[in-house]
This record gives structure tokens, sequence and C-alpha cells, in this order.
């Protein structure tokens, strides 16, 4: 084995940069070209979404592109991975799995057998951001958990509820001047600024209702 492979099967888990769009039309522009790059045929890619309206929306987007997909309605779990929907199987073959997040748990402890098979590639993409982050941190520390290759990111807009949280118009006009516009960018200033104020607002929340959008969650759940 190459130096090359051992430190590929050493470092299964990559944390890839946020992708981040104006708004939330053009990041469906942005986010259909990534999922058709030629670098996502064989491997697993799950769609995660916080809210039943944007699982909806992202429902809607997959069947309007033709995109075969499958919809994952059981907990995750990495020690049955064929049977409850993490890898693609001769039963269940789509290469996408759109999924609620709330159907991810915490990490577990893994069989010996499950941690064997180094082939699975899988990319785990996070349609939105919840505004209590405990639920982002869960979905992250899964993402780690797994033994497999795991590419974990997500795919914003700059209008969605949660990313306004911390988001203003300055920021935004220098964003702009580093290239957003039509296209998808990555700023690692944006994501450490999203995820400062989230942290520092959790504590704040009234509750955790559960709600149909980040938007109602913010006015049922604020302090």
């Amino acid at each position: 084995m190459g130096l090359l492979d051992w430190l590929f099967k050493k470092k299964k888990f990559k944390r890839a940069e946020d992708a981040y769009a104006l708004n939330r039309e053009l990041l469906w522009d942005g986010f259909k070209k990534s999922i058709e790059l030629p670098q996502s045929n064989g491997r697993v890619t799950w769609l995660v979404v916080h809210f039943m309206d944007t699982f909806t929306e992202v429902q809607e987007r997959l069947e309007q592109w033709g995109l075969e997909y499958e919809i994952v309605s059981s907990k995750l779990n990495a020690n049955d991975p064929q049977r409850s929907g993490l890898l693609s199987n001769e039963d269940s073959p789509a290469r996408l799995k759109l999924i609620l997040a709330e159907l991810i748990p915490e990490p577990t402890n893994l069989d010996a057998s499950v941690t064997t098979d180094n082939k699975a590639q899988i990319a785990m993409i996070v349609l939105e951001r919840h505004p209590q982050i405990k639920h982002d941190q869960r979905l992250e520390s899964f993402a780690r958990s797994l033994p497999w290759q795991v590419e974990f990111g997500y795919f914003l807009a700059l209008d969605d509820a949660v990313v306004q949280i911390s988001i203003d118009d300055q920021v935004i006009e220098i964003l702009k001047q580093l290239g957003l516009g039509d296209q998808l960018i990555s700023s690692d200033m944006v994501t450490r600024r999203l995820e400062t104020v989230l942290s520092r607002c959790s504590s704040d929340f009234a509750g955790d209702t559960p709600c149909s959008s980040a938007a109602e969650w913010l006015q049922v759940n604020g302090s």
C-alpha cells in the first residue's frame, strides 16, 4: 500500500468548505451542477435537511431535474448500513438519498465487522442550518464517526433565515467583491461567523419546539 493510500485510509473524514449563494434560487442552480459532477459518480450522496418545508422543496427540485433518488424514512444505523439506508444496495440502488436530520442519531460504537469495509464513499450535504447549533453538531459528529470515506459540508443561501442572523449588508458587499454573484463561493469567514453567533445564541432560545421551517422555528422558539 502506497503512502497516499495509507493517508487516505487514515483520514476518512473531510470537512469540505461550505458553499454560499446570494439567494435560494441561485443556490439550487449551483447545487444541481455540483451533484452532477463526474466525481459524484460512484459514491452515495446524502441530502440532509432539518425542516419539512426544505424537504419538500428539495424533493420537488429532484423530480424536476429527473434525478433518481431515495427517501430515507427510518433512523440511520451505522451497524446496519444496508438496511437503514446509509449505503446503496441491490434493493436500494439510488445514489442520492434525501433524509430529515432528525433521523441521524448521535454517534454509536461500531461493530468490528462494519469497519472492515473501506470502499464505501459518502458525501453528506446539509442544505440548511438549524438555529439551535446542537443539531448541526450532531450531524457532523455522526459523519466523523463513520468507518468510510465521508465528505461533509453545507450548501447555504445568504437569504436563509438562519444565515441572516449573522450576516449583514456589509458582509454581503465584501462577498460580492470576492466573487459572489451568479456562482457559488466558499467563505471560511462566513462559516466561522455563523457558528460563533449560533453558539452564542444557543442558550437564549426559549425552547426547541419542532417546526416546518427555520423561520417558523425562530418565531416559535425565539427568546
